[in-house]
């Protein structure tokens, strides 16, 4: 990874304003991130989502889109859309591989128009993809290579930053003080705990607020309160959102994909991701004992189950994305997030993940 002088810049001021902040403000290292990614591209949108691959759970305790902060919140992502795909491949993920052919898939959660550019990152541990960081632009051509080398060195500090927020990490505190364990119900009162304390802080200032008589002075006043809102929300998402609530202890089984096929079907999905790849649909029929068309049958009835476009994304799909990105691979855009009452809070770029 060699970066350009701008870039370097950029990621150091970044990485001094993380270090600077306190240790529970993820809030100021997700918007450091930010800064960073706009510092050096044209950038409309950004944000942090935190992941659990068992149920599908993403959060995003961060979202940016042009110009102001979102609200935050968890949902299902689909099982073939982007997200799907980055945490299949556990790479980075571009819309310009293939012109953002992913765009529209999966799991509908937003309705803006689509970007013309954007990169997904995955945040990555020895357990998998525990998180994204997503940067999408309305401009064409912004998200080079530096960008996505930018994104994914930015994405690794996030991770540890994140890490870094449970209480004892790294230390056996928990053997004197099992308040301060990082898992069930002592780390949601903490969690719990600190969101009412600040929530009460917030109370008091509002009340000041009411008594400042200088216009210029409330509006400031008021746009401090509105950052700390989402200060708090960036923390209570990223504690209690996505992987969270995972104990790497007690591992949970990867779901299987193919439990919706048929036993047929699955004998077709077995012998085209078999490890002399794709034999065609004549040799498929040979080996089954069955006719060409009933392979084309099963074929198209796999494909439609799984939500897949071309037979060659069965291999990343069955093999967790060893298999390489087949036929449509490409970064899809962020569209927005799953808000209260089940409606989306669109972003400008895709309505899918």
């Amino acid at each position: 990874m060699v970066l350009s002088d701008p870039t370097i810049r950029a990621l150091r001021f970044a990485d001094q304003v993380m270090h600077e902040a306190d240790r529970a403000d993820v809030f100021t290292v997700y918007d450091a991130c930010r800064a960073a990614i706009g510092a050096i591209t044209v950038l409309d949108d950004f944000y942090v989502a935190l992941l659990r691959e068992a149920d599908r759970r993403i959060s995003y305790p961060y979202l940016f889109s042009n110009g102001s902060y979102a609200e935050a919140g968890t949902m299902t992502y689909g099982p073939a859309g982007v997200v799907a795909w980055v945490v299949a491949s556990k790479r980075p993920y571009r819309y310009q591989d293939d012109d953002g052919a992913l765009l529209n898939r999966g799991v509908r959660f937003g309705d803006g128009e689509p970007s013309a550019d954007a990169v997904m990152v995955p945040m990555l541990t020895e357990d998998g993809v525990v998180g994204v960081l997503g940067a999408l632009s309305d401009t064409p051509h912004t998200m080079t290579d530096e960008v996505v080398d930018a994104l994914t060195w930015l994405a690794a500090v996030v991770r540890d930053r994140i890490d870094a927020t449970r209480p004892g990490r790294g230390l056996n505190l928990a053997a004197v003080y099992p308040e301060l364990q990082d898992s069930g119900r002592a780390g949601t009162l903490t969690a719990v705990n600190r969101t009412a304390a600040a929530l009460t802080a917030m109370a008091a200032d509002i009340q000041v607020v009411g008594r400042i008589d200088d216009a210029d002075e409330r509006a400031a006043a008021l746009a401090r309160l509105s950052r700390r809102c989402f200060e708090i929300q960036a923390a209570l998402v990223t504690r209690l959102g996505g992987h969270a609530e995972h104990d790497p202890r007690t591992p949970e089984p990867r779901a299987d994909p193919l439990d919706r096929l048929s036993p047929r079907e699955r004998g077709v999905v077995e012998i085209v991701t078999g490890p002399d790849g794709d034999p065609g649909n004549a040799a498929i029929a040979a080996a089954l004992g069955i006719g060409t068309a009933t392979v084309k049958t099963h074929m198209a009835s796999v494909l439609a189950k799984l939500g897949l476009e071309h037979r060659s994304e069965l291999r990343w799909l069955v093999q967790g994305g060893q298999g390489g990105q087949g036929g449509q691979g490409g970064q899809g855009g962020q569209g927005g997030q799953g808000g209260q009452g089940g409606q989306g809070r669109a972003l400008r770029g895709s309505g899918r993940v």
